[in-house]
């Protein structure tokens, strides 16, 4: 017996649910092999027939934790009498065990079973390790770079339910280090998977000195919240102002609209600069600091002249955990930052592409794009210049620093592009990825989701920065995979362990933390999965099929086992078959655009829904 009240929702009663049969499951030789390998250890272990094991994860004797099939393995391996057998059989099937020699090197890993060989497919191979957040469903521009592949345009996340608790270990590993390959070895050429190499690869958004000369002044520029490029550069207003309501337009289209607006308002500020020598860098930021001061003279010494300000604005409960070191330097520069407002740099040669860049930074980067979409959802853009929401933008701002000073995502944006300063690859990956519509399709989401509705507009910054922050350092977790070798020659199996890291997909529970130091709750594992940003594929077994919602970032649920009991299936669907979820965004975006925007002020997700339950009457409860 299974429930039907959502069926009557469409006109075909399929509840709007569609059955997907995977193409990309294909068995290969080695599977078979696989299985006949392990099934003679099971014989001698006297353990039952392995099929359904073997049908639902590789590598099961390294990952296995728990299974009586593995402690019988342990246990024999002290036991002469079978020793021999075992060894040769793990010697003559290589595609058994997985390799720590493989791994080391970050050789390609083959799933060797063919579930695992779909999922690969239709996610990491299918190009999503180029992505670090979900594309929004509406940009308020066409997506471009990696971004404008049709097909990751269209991605939604991965529920993965499976009735074997290996298999949530298993997914969440080979997954995420398939994805961590592909972008390391986009920019390493003989790239090394091991603790020494990974020290190595430094965080690049840094604030450090050389030669008696503060090098992050350009980061700070990106983390800056300001009000003037915030209210006069809104991309949504110019795509509004368009008349493209169906169609977006392109960077080619937008860019120099921005840049025309810019260049007016740098005029005003009538700034005296050398006309000679090496272009002055220092413009990038501090151009968006004296317009501020300009325009919004109150607000800005407002903000700079907050108690604590560097150590407010770093939310250091959020640190990265990939660039503490450079903490006190933060501090000087926030304080360079400061001595603007009383005293007038001296500044160089003006760059030829400032208007460019600054249009980038305007419609695109970290501090600016949080402050719309703060103020969007909390009130409207009149109260951009409210100190504590801008500092609860600043927060999101700096949580922006984790990902991106990831070696995984140093390494892919200096695939992308070898040339630049890699403050600018990441201020050009924020607008090819339209992170303003990103980040104001989650505000939406988090505003009904936190029950922020009619709460005053601090209240509502302040909580939704906190769950940005949270979900942007989720810390990488690492979970331990048994290493068996075996010696014919000696007769003698090993078996210790290392560790493998994860976070493109991760297993729905608490995992150990890379540093060792803390641990992801469940709870945070689950919050970040219904974010636009990494994991991207979560695998559970039953206790993530009741109760909880999965639904803002995905529609799309693998049933890895079919369940005994068929209720469980729409259990399992229902995850993300709910209000507001992400199928239902993009259809209302496919349908509307922004045709229903008459203005960028507030938050354009309400208008869409509004606009969905006004002319969709028979599936308003769905929307």
């Amino acid at each position: 017996m299974v429930r039907t009240e959502r069926l009557s929702a469409s006109p075909d009663r399929n509840g709007m649910l569609s059955e997907i049969p995977s193409h990309n499951t294909k068995l290969e030789a080695q599977d078979i092999e696989t299985y006949l390998s392990l099934q003679n250890i099971a014989r001698i272990l006297k353990h039952h027939d392995t099929m359904e094991y073997w049908k639902s994860a590789p590598y099961l004797l390294n990952f296995m934790d728990n299974y009586q099939l593995k402690k019988s393995f342990i246990n024999t391996v002290n036991d002469q009498q079978h020793l021999t057998s075992l060894a040769k059989i793990i010697s003559n099937t290589p595609s058994l065990l997985l390799s720590h020699q493989e791994f080391s090197t970050y050789t390609k890993i083959d799933p060797c079973n063919a579930r695992l060989r779909s999922l690969l497919t239709d996610t990491v191979e299918a190009g999503t390790w180029k992505l670090l957040w979900i594309p929004p469903s509406l940009p308020y521009y066409q997506l471009s770079g990696v971004f404008a592949d049709p097909t990751l345009s269209k991605f939604t996340k991965r529920l993965v339910f499976s009735s074997w608790r290996v298999v949530p270990k298993v997914i969440a590993t080979l997954l995420s280090y398939e994805a961590e390959r592909q972008m390391i070895g986009s920019f390493e050429k003989f790239p090394q998977n091991t603790p020494e190499a990974r020290q190595r690869r430094r965080p690049l958004l840094r604030f450090a000195r050389t030669d008696n000369r503060l090098t992050g002044m350009q980061v700070l520029g990106l983390l800056y919240p300001s009000t003037v490029l915030a209210r006069e550069c809104d991309p949504l207003s110019f795509d509004i102002d368009s008349g493209t309501t169906k169609k977006p337009s392109t960077l080619s289209e937008l860019l120099p609209r921005i840049k025309e607006k810019i260049d007016t308002l740098l005029q005003v500020l009538k700034l005296e600069f050398s006309e000679t020598g090496n272009e002055d860098e220092s413009w990038y930021w501090v151009a968006p600091i004296l317009l501020d001061n300009y325009f919004d003279p109150e607000a800005t010494q407002q903000w700079f002249s907050q108690p604590n300000l560097a150590n407010s604005w770093a939310a250091e409960e959020n640190e990265d955990e990939n660039a503490t070191e450079d903490g006190s330097l933060w501090y000087e520069h926030v304080k360079v930052a400061k001595n603007l407002i009383n005293e007038l740099p001296t500044l160089g040669k003006r760059p030829e592409n400032l208007s460019s860049v600054l249009a980038q930074i305007a419609i695109a980067s970290p501090g600016v794009t949080a402050l719309r979409s703060l103020t969007r959802v909390a009130g409207g853009l009149e109260i951009l210049t409210n100190k504590e929401i801008r500092m609860s933008a600043a927060k999101i701002a700096w949580s922006f620093r984790t990902i991106f000073n990831s070696p995984e995502a140093t390494a892919l944006l200096r695939g992308i592009n070898q040339q630049e300063a890699h403050w600018r690859r990441v201020i050009e990956y924020c607008v090819d990825g339209c992170l303003q519509s990103v980040l104001d399709e989650y505000a939406h989401i988090l505003r009904e989701s936190l029950r922020l509705v009619n709460k005053a507009p601090e209240i509502v910054a302040a909580d939704i920065s906190k769950a940005v922050c949270k979900a942007l350092t989720l810390r990488t977790s690492v979970m331990s995979v048994d290493n068996i070798l075996a010696d014919t020659k000696r007769g003698v199996i090993t078996i210790d362990n290392y560790r493998i890291r994860a976070h493109f997909a991760l297993r729905f529970g608490e995992e150990q933390s890379e540093n060792e130091q803390s641990i992801n709750r469940t709870e945070q594992v689950r919050e970040a999965f219904n974010s636009p940003f990494r994991p991207f594929v979560l695998a559970t077994t039953s206790v993530g099929q009741e109760g909880l919602d999965f639904h803002p970032y995905c529609h799309a649920i693998v049933h890895w086992n079919l369940p005994s009991n068929p209720v469980d299936l729409e259990q399992r669907e229902g995850r993300v078959h709910r209000y507001k979820g992400h199928a239902v965004r993009k259809n209302l975006a496919l349908k509307y655009g922004t045709s229903e925007f008459t203005n960028s002020n507030t938050d354009p997700w309400e208008n869409l829904f509004a606009a969905g339950k006004r002319d969709i009457a028979l599936q308003k409860h769905l929307i």
